[in-house]
């Protein structure tokens, strides 16, 4: 048997620094998919209580001492406002940058805001016979979704404290007790988020669709088909339709408390700042 040519030896060896090249390129490729390219573009020094955005990014600030702040999408200071007279503040939903809600679980109530932080009325909870309301969020139809846990129920509270929908007990969907502290309405669909049991899925007529199996967050960033959360110390995103799941390196990961993404910007809350990062 004759020996190849130089010619075709050469092209031989070529031929297979090309395919390791080839696979080179794929393994650096799929490396930096679980990476993104941070650019910081701003930290805030406050006493973090709690922090939302909305779709336009803004920045949403509750403080510890119950002062309201509300920042462009660069960390440029818009308003403030101090809503302390009225209690303690647990949650804020800005899902509607026109309409604010506080919910004050202490008092059983929802107060909501215009885009510039002026009340403009509230929501009485027990009027509506809602007497141990642990989470709240802002319907498609901007009334309220309030989970009661007296009897186990999504319910949706309109302006006037009457209850309009209710989801039935949600014992017959779980196992063990139920743990909402957060909830989400992306105007088609209602996130229930169970830190013990996953994110309860419904419908806007509060009728149960499924269990989304993410279990231990205690809040979720909806956009379009994806769940964005903190988890084991990295940015997950998770789509609820396929399902499939992917994670995130972070730029800052210390003493994280919070996190939030909106367009080309991540949001990171500390105790006593929060940094706003482009990508």
């Amino acid at each position: 048997m004759e020996n190849p040519s130089p010619f075709i030896r050469l092209m031989s060896m070529l031929n297979r620094v090309y395919i390791l090249f080839v696979v080179v390129c794929c393994m650096s490729f799929v490396a930096q998919d679980s990476r993104q390219n941070f650019t910081l573009i701003t930290g805030l020094r406050l006493n973090v209580k709690c922090m939302e955005t909305d779709n336009l990014g803004n920045l949403y600030v509750v403080t510890k001492t119950n002062q309201l702040y509300k920042y462009g999408r660069n960390g440029k200071l818009l308003s403030t406002l101090n809503f302390n007279y009225i209690g303690n503040i647990t949650q804020l939903d800005a899902s509607n940058p026109m309409e604010i809600y506080l919910f004050y679980k202490e008092l059983n109530k929802v107060v909501f805001l215009d885009n510039n932080l002026a009340f403009r009325g509230e929501i009485n909870l027990n009027k509506a016979n809602i007497i141990q309301a642990s989470a709240i969020a802002r319907s498609y139809d901007n009334n309220i979704w309030v989970f009661d846990l007296g009897d186990l129920q999504l319910k949706k509270v309109n302006k006037t404290n009457e209850v309009e929908q209710e989801s039935g007990n949600i014992r017959q969907y779980i196992s063990g007790n139920a743990a909402v502290n957060y909830m989400f309405d992306n105007n088609d669909r209602v996130f229930v988020v169970d830190s013990l049991n996953g994110i309860l899925l419904f419908d806007i007529f509060a009728s149960y669709i499924k269990t989304i199996p993410v279990k231990g967050v205690s809040d979720i960033k909806v956009l379009d088909k994806y769940l964005f959360y903190f988890d084991n110390q990295q940015l997950s995103r998770y789509n609820w339709q396929t399902p499939k799941k992917q994670s995130f390196e972070l730029p800052d990961t210390l003493n994280l408390r919070k996190l939030s993404i909106e367009k080309e910007r991540l949001y990171l809350q500390k105790a006593d700042s929060i940094y706003i990062y482009s990508y």
